[in-house]
């Protein structure tokens, strides 16, 4: 026991240097504690506040499922593209075989097998069959026949891929070649 003024203390252990020690340990616990509440309860209003700002890491899945859905709607729309141009490509291809079949099956002789006779063969066959509401601009470009009696055609179209029309108004221009040769002798062919 101490006297300290009028006061009697009990000062365990020791010196009043130790004694004042352990109470400023002891206060500055008690105002660590007090500040971390305080914190604690102004944390808690902004979070009320805002609910979307609960969490730093919440919400960042979004823009990666937008962004993973944007890229398959961008390869999606591209395949489609691109399939609809070989479809039409292809379609103008078979036109241009039947073009050529078509006169070489209407010339009868060798002697038919002019390029003159051939444009009039393919002219008349495309105004028969009226392909051209398929196509954009369907040109007759060349017809010609060789030496060994083959007939080629050549067209030209334009094409309109679904999808692509957006980027490319006027539409893409596309080239056939089709070729047939004529049957110059009776019975099965060897070819």
């Amino acid at each position: 026991m101490r006297r300290v003024g009028g006061l009697v203390m009990l000062i365990p252990n020791g010196s009043p240097a130790r004694l004042f020690a352990t109470v400023r340990e002891r206060y500055a616990n008690a105002y660590r504690r007090a500040r971390l509440q305080v914190r604690a309860r102004a944390k808690s209003r902004a979070l009320a506040a805002d609910p979307i700002a609960s969490d730093p890491e919440e919400g960042s899945i979004a823009p990666l499922i937008v962004g993973m859905l944007a890229l398959l709607l961008l390869i999606g729309s591209v395949t489609v593209a691109i399939t609809g141009a070989y479809l039409q490509t292809q379609h103008l291809q078979d036109v241009a075989d039947a073009q050529a079949n078509s006169i070489t099956r209407t010339m009868r002789t060798p002697d038919e097998a002019s390029g003159s006779a051939a444009w009039e063969y393919a002219s008349a066959y495309l105004a028969e069959v009226q392909p051209g509401q398929d196509f954009q601009a369907l040109r007759l470009e060349n017809v010609s026949v060789d030496s060994d009696h083959s007939v080629h055609v050549y067209l030209s179209a334009r094409i309109r891929p679904p999808l692509l029309s957006i980027l490319v108004p006027d539409g893409i221009e596309v080239t056939a070649h089709g070729s047939s040769r004529l049957k110059t002798s009776q019975g099965p062919s060897t070819d």
